[in-house]
């Protein structure tokens, strides 16, 4: 597993506890995961730009939007939470490079390993 990765992972989980999608009762709805594991995806067939456009700006169907993930994803990155109003495809806009791409994807995906140490559940509305 990439170092970087594995260093971010404590990094996720408070990102995560901290983005609103964990319910009171500790579990995160299960389309979270579903969300973060897809965005992967999106990125390769998509772009990076496209993909976090996309994920950042829908609230999907459910009725969970995945606008929480990205700015986890956002705060892994810069190891600390973004300032209100700061976006990832803002940041991603501004800093356009291969290491911008490459850090995103691993930020992905110690996000993605830190939403599984979480119970998953079929969601309510929080």
């Amino acid at each position: 597993m990439n170092k970087r990765i594995e260093k971010w992972i404590p990094s996720a989980i408070k990102a995560i506890e901290k983005s609103g999608i964990v319910k009171a009762d500790g579990t995160i709805p299960k389309e979270y995961n579903g969300y973060i594991s897809s965005f992967g995806a999106a990125v390769m067939q998509s772009g990076l730009k496209a993909a976090i456009a996309f994920n950042e700006n829908t609230e999907s169907g459910s009725v969970y939007g995945k606008s929480p993930l990205m700015r986890a994803i956002l705060e892994i990155m810069n190891g600390e939470p973004p300032a209100e109003g700061a976006t990832l495809l803002a940041y991603v806009l501004s800093n356009d490079t291969i290491e911008t791409k490459s850090a995103v994807l691993d930020a992905t995906i110690a996000l993605k390993l830190a939403i599984r140490t979480f119970k998953l559940v079929e969601g309510d509305a929080q």
